[in-house]
């Protein structure tokens, strides 16, 4: 079953405003932190929903671990896309609680499926967006700030114009 996709519209005017930043080292680094930003909500809810076992169990290396471990194994990655100027996020579990995601939230022929992942996600679109809406603009702000502190005030005010049309 494919991901599911959020398209987030304005896109095009966002890409524009950072490419037009000209500080092309930091783009990367804040889309991570933004897409990270963007992700912790949707991993509150999953940690809220995930159904939680009354018995310890082995995992698939041989562990015995505690009921709640699939919980305790939610995870977010954040990286960067080669070049720089994009960035994903990740939520899942670690590979040692698999079966909370294949088996739990999918089903199986002699399981009903119990979804905890899917509406978590798609119940936080708009803390996602407004999470990552606001690391951008932190972002933006603090360069306004540095461009005014070197004089350059023109390009300061634009900035903070950028931030504004963006404000969540």
């Amino acid at each position: 079953m494919p991901a599911p996709r959020v398209k987030i519209e304005g896109i095009a005017d966002l890409a524009a405003k950072l490419k037009d930043l000209k500080d092309p080292k930091q783009v990367g680094p804040t889309l991570k932190r933004g897409v990270r930003a963007g992700m912790l909500e949707p991993a509150r809810r999953a940690r809220q929903l995930i159904p939680i076992g009354v018995d310890a169990h082995q995992t698939y290396k041989g562990r015995l671990v505690a009921p709640g471990f699939a919980k305790r194994s939610i995870r977010i990655i954040a990286k960067i896309l080669k070049g720089g100027q994009a960035a994903y996020a990740l939520l899942g579990v670690r590979a040692e609680a698999f079966y909370a995601v294949q088996y739990v939230e999918l089903g199986t022929s002699k399981m009903q499926p119990r979804p905890w992942l899917r509406p978590a996600f798609l119940s936080s679109n708009d803390p996602m967006l407004r999470a990552l809406g606001g690391e951008l603009n932190d972002w933006i702000k603090r360069i306004a700030v540095r461009k005014r502190a070197a004089g350059e005030n023109a390009r300061a005010y634009q900035l903070e114009q950028n931030a504004a049309e963006f404000d969540t």
